[in-house]
């Protein structure tokens, strides 16, 4: 019975000669593994593959291990580190929302280092971190750390995969087996613009909350935005002086439920002292309230602080 390779599959093995480690030569020998069809002429090509990987995985074993560190210092309004299996669309997300051009190939482990890049909304800014893929057999320490401090995970899949919801069980469990369930996250589907994209999406809409775009097609990449926004739970303040306007382009980014005597210590140390009252101004009205050290602050709230 003949193999019948897609072309996708001899496109990654060209990967194989500008591989530089034995951890991406197993990378590529496990997304080979995924894409060869499954049945009984391609067994021995799936055994092949198997035995690449085992002897690969014990010569890794036995060599010494130097920890690779990668720290990523926080700017904008919050951090959201990129996680997914190969191939989901990392990094054309990232260079969708920030122009970052960060290298998109049609083949798995085009990233190899953390790649950031920032992402407007409205007059805000998000910082966006691309990394490596993440795989049942690999995940980098640095990876860990990253999404152990990022502000929000966003978990991109590939909605018209044939292992879409392997990949969906898969990244729940990895999340929960590495602590990270109380962490906020944002899951989004990728190559909605497919007709089995389409069709997983269908299946999935009313069971599971996950965001559907194209990289490819630009589909629903500003609503991704707004929701990124929701799930960060931030709110922004524009704090004004006696007798002059606010600075719009510039809020103040607190968490939801921040009370405005908080606020006043983050802008100086006197406005917390000696804090008497506030007058409460909103976009829509013209009369300001006055509110006390109590108040929780809401998303576009003007606030002129008197001491």
């Amino acid at each position: 019975m003949p193999a019948n390779l897609p072309p996708q599959f001899f496109e990654v093995q060209k990967k194989l000669n500008q591989a530089s480690s034995i951890e991406e030569k197993i990378q590529i020998y496990e997304e080979l593994l995924r894409i060869v069809p499954k049945h009984k002429g391609t067994e021995r090509i799936q055994e092949d593959l198997k035995r690449k990987i085992a002897r690969l995985r014990k010569i890794e074993k036995k060599k010494p291990k130097h920890t690779q560190l990668f720290s990523i210092k926080k700017e904008g309004a919050g951090q959201i580190a990129i996680l997914g299996p190969p191939n989901s669309g990392k990094s054309s997300l990232l260079n969708a929302l920030t122009q970052a051009n960060v290298k998109v190939a049609p083949y798995p482990f085009t990233t190899q280092t953390p790649q950031p890049g920032m992402v407007p909304y409205e007059n805000l800014l998000f910082q966006l971190i691309d990394m490596p893929p993440i795989t049942k057999d690999f995940i980098l320490g640095w990876q860990k750390d990253i999404m152990k401090n990022a502000d929000l995970l966003l978990v991109l899949l590939d909605l018209s995969s044939e292992d879409f919801f392997e990949d969906l069980n898969f990244f729940q469990n990895k999340i929960s087996e590495l602590n990270l369930s109380h962490k906020k996250i944002l899951w989004v589907g990728n190559k909605i613009d497919l007709e089995k994209g389409k069709e997983n999406f269908e299946k999935i809409k009313d069971k599971f909350e996950i965001f559907p775009i194209s990289t490819l097609k630009k589909i629903g990449l500003e609503d991704l935005k707004k929701k990124i926004f929701e799930k960060m739970e931030i709110v922004r303040v524009y704090p004004k002086p006696k007798n002059r306007p606010p600075n719009f382009d510039q809020p103040f980014v607190v968490k939801k439920g921040t009370k405005l005597i908080d606020l006043a210590k983050e802008i100086h140390e006197d406005l917390f002292k000696n804090f008497k009252f506030a007058k409460l101004f909103k976009k829509d009205s013209k009369k300001p309230k006055i509110v006390g050290k109590d108040y929780i602050l809401e998303d576009g709230d003007i606030v002129e602080i008197h001491t």
